[in-house]
């Protein structure tokens, strides 16, 4: 069909969609409020209804985002399909293979990730028949903070968006738009990072025989809550030293307790004292962090 003949059947659609257009609307209706709808939507009663489906493989969502430094790509599928007006399969003819632009947004996401789509514009040929679905993909890539709530769900919302076709002049619609709106939910790892801290120094005068203490300060800079065990590794066999087994962090809190030290009769000169701290998630003790190791000099000059 030449580029004439084309013209003069959108022209006689358009002349049909003016006449029935007139003799159902009010000559003194109100303007309406028009809202973006999604799939599926009541349509275009004369021409076509444009559809969208958006997709992703579960298994690419459901293992847990490691806080700053895992960069996780998920795979996404979207369907687009055209459904019949009254005038559906006319117009079809008139437009199939005529390509349609699907744009694809991030609309919201937490504030302590952040998210990329490969392709945000997406170009669609109007298939041939109705119901029958062209398929296209693109990839989304996501990052997380450190500041990402372990364990807890968070969504990225996506919206796909295919404007209408209009006939010639804009005064009717060839094609109907639509909006699809989808929330992709992840969850962030349990990340285990904790800062120990000497507030009077890492040095201390032990004499003998007499019970003496040393502050120690643990900080938990993770993104979950924190059980951190506590070893003495090393300290002279003759010594009393002792050290609360563990502590229970929340995200953000800093908390103190001593090391207690009781040196021999006999004690002289300077000792050394080993300690290690190892952060385990509280709610989940198989997740353990990198293990952190402060060692202590002890002093007794007679």
């Amino acid at each position: 069909m030449d580029k004439y003949q084309r013209l003069r059947k959108c022209v006689v659609v358009g002349i049909i969609f003016l006449f029935v257009g007139a003799g159902i609307v009010p000559s003194a209706a109100k303007p309406l409020l028009v809202t973006a709808r999604p799939v599926p939507h009541p349509g275009n009663l004369f021409g076509l209804n444009s559809n969208i489906e958006l997709s992703w493989d579960a298994n690419e969502t459901e293992k847990p985002i490691i806080p700053r430094g895992e960069l996780r790509r998920v795979d996404l599928n979207i369907k687009f399909w055209v459904t019949w007006g009254l005038f559906g399969r006319l117009i079809n003819n008139l437009l199939k293979g005529q390509p349609v632009i699907m744009r694809l947004l991030i609309v919201d996401i937490p504030e302590w990730c952040t998210a990329t789509i490969s392709q945000e514009t997406i170009p669609f040929p109007i298939p041939q028949k109705e119901n029958t679905y062209d398929i296209e993909h693109t990839m989304l890539s996501l990052q997380v903070a450190d500041e990402a709530p372990a364990f807890e769900l968070f969504p990225v919302t996506i919206q796909a968006t295919i404007e209408p076709l209009h006939g010639p002049f804009g005064f009717f619609t060839l094609m109907q738009s639509t909006t699809q709106v989808a929330n992709i939910t992840f969850r962030a790892a349990y990340k285990a990072l904790i800062k120990p801290s000497l507030p009077e120094g890492n040095i201390i005068e032990t004499p003998p025989l007499v019970q003496v203490k040393l502050p120690i300060g643990i900080t938990n800079l993770g993104n979950g809550r924190t059980t951190v065990l506590n070893e003495i590794v090393n300290y002279p066999s003759d010594w009393t030293v002792t050290l609360p087994t563990q502590l229970v962090l929340e995200v953000g809190e800093y908390r103190e307790m001593n090391l207690t030290i009781i040196a021999p009769s006999n004690v002289s000169g300077e000792k050394s004292i080993t300690i290690s701290f190892t952060p385990h998630s509280a709610d989940n003790p198989s997740l353990i962090g990198e293990t952190t190791y402060v060692s202590i000099l002890t002093y007794y000059r007679p």
